[in-house]
């Protein structure tokens, strides 16, 4: 474990959503909630999908007003002319699962994710399709870190009954 620099005045929360619109979306409204309940928040996204944001919405000018809040990127590894959607889209959690570990630690370590008196990340709350690479960071460094899915509500209560309709005889379906 790497000593990270001295307590800091304001926690600040990383967020790291999953590079597909569903994903940022649903992040971006809960980095704003927690931005204003206070935190200082920083919202890690790819480049592609933040040159994306900047081009077609005001991402910027809605969160300026939340003191604290920061936009930075990270590279998914990827060819700048890579689709990205479709069956390619896969393409991108492979690639952040194998290329963006330690260019996040890098990152973390350095203090590259925070700013004033929040230089330091102090919590981070990443997408739930991301698994060991962001745990295996935040591990090493001992910073908290919690898995947010970013499914609908209906999709969620789906998940939680399946194993009923299996218990129940309905799944797997047999015959036509």
């Amino acid at each position: 474990m790497e000593h990270r620099g001295p307590q800091v005045a304001h926690p600040r929360v990383l967020i790291f959503p999953l590079a597909a619109q569903g994903h940022v979306n649903s992040m971006l409204k809960l980095a704003e909630l927690l931005a204003l309940a206070g935190l200082h928040v920083t919202f890690l996204n790819t480049d592609h999908i933040n040159n994306r944001l900047i081009r077609y919405t005001d991402i910027e000018t809605r969160f300026s007003k939340y003191p604290g809040f920061l936009f930075r990127t990270i590279s998914d590894g990827l060819e700048e002319d890579h689709p990205r959607t479709g069956d390619r889209f896969m393409d991108v959690v492979y690639s952040l699962n194998e290329k963006t570990k330690p260019v996040l630690r890098e990152m973390l370590v350095s203090g590259k994710l925070g700013a004033g008196d929040s230089p330091w990340v102090t919590f981070i709350i990443a997408d739930g399709v991301f698994g060991g690479f962001t745990i295996d960071v935040a591990e090493e460094l001992d910073i908290p870190i919690f898995h947010f899915r970013t499914i609908a509500a209906c999709c969620f209560w789906c998940y939680f009954f399946f194993p009923d309709l299996v218990e129940s005889g309905e799944l797997p379906m047999r015959g036509n």
